[in-house]
């Protein structure tokens, strides 16, 4: 069984400034760092088997950090484009209100709450609405974040048991819970820098085992 710890990295300069963050990058506060250092202390007595991040310096820094913490400082950090954020195009380093407040409009909704339930019509809305040519069809983000979950659990398949940790981001976590555990993405508001999702790959399937 591989378990993975698929974790969103700590909290960074846009987030300090309620901005939205999808493929714009920026530094961990130091808060973020605390709250990454923090967390690498509950992984102290697992051994992790590989980590794999994001190309962003938030995603890869948080890493780092949970790894030394964890005592598993020696472990190699894979970064992967694949595990990006979702692309927000036109909208990306938006102030939150009005990024919220924008969405919400095109798609004829009042609450966080709905936005989560119509997680592929979010990201269609900003894929038609953006005018920079950047921004992500649902389809292509679906693909992108399979295909490099299942090239992970390729290369970690030779191990019998095998913890894996990946640090990413909001917009991609909800996407995986879309696919994996539907029921959590509609009862949850926000995914908290920092929070963990874990997933279990075993038979060949996918199983959702908790929020942490």
């Amino acid at each position: 069984m591989i378990s993975f710890f698929i974790v969103r990295h700590g909290e960074t300069l846009l987030n300090c400034l309620n901005r939205a963050q999808g493929w714009s990058d920026s530094p961990l506060t130091d808060n973020g760092k605390a709250a990454a250092m923090e967390l690498g202390s509950t992984f102290q007595d697992m051994k992790l088997k590989a980590a794999y991040t994001s190309d962003t310096l938030r995603a890869e820094e948080t890493a780092r950090l949970i790894l030394l913490n964890s005592g598993n400082g020696n472990v190699e950090v894979h970064k992967d484009k694949r595990l990006r954020e979702w692309c927000l195009g036109s909208m990306d380093a938006e102030h939150n209100t009005t990024f919220i407040k924008t969405v919400s409009d095109w798609l004829g909704v009042s609450s966080f709450v709905e936005l989560n339930k119509r997680l592929p019509d979010v990201a269609e809305a900003i894929y038609e609405h953006d005018t920079t040519g950047m921004a992500e069809p649902f389809a292509d983000i679906l693909t992108r974040l399979k295909c490099v979950l299942e090239e992970i659990t390729k290369s970690e398949s030779t191990n019998r048991e095998s913890n894996v940790l990946v640090v990413t981001h909001a917009f991609v976590i909800k996407t995986l819970l879309y696919l994996f555990a539907p029921e959590q993405l509609c009862a949850m508001d926000k995914v908290q820098n920092t929070a963990v999702v874990k997933l279990a790959y075993e038979g060949n399937e996918f199983h959702f085992q908790g929020i942490g």
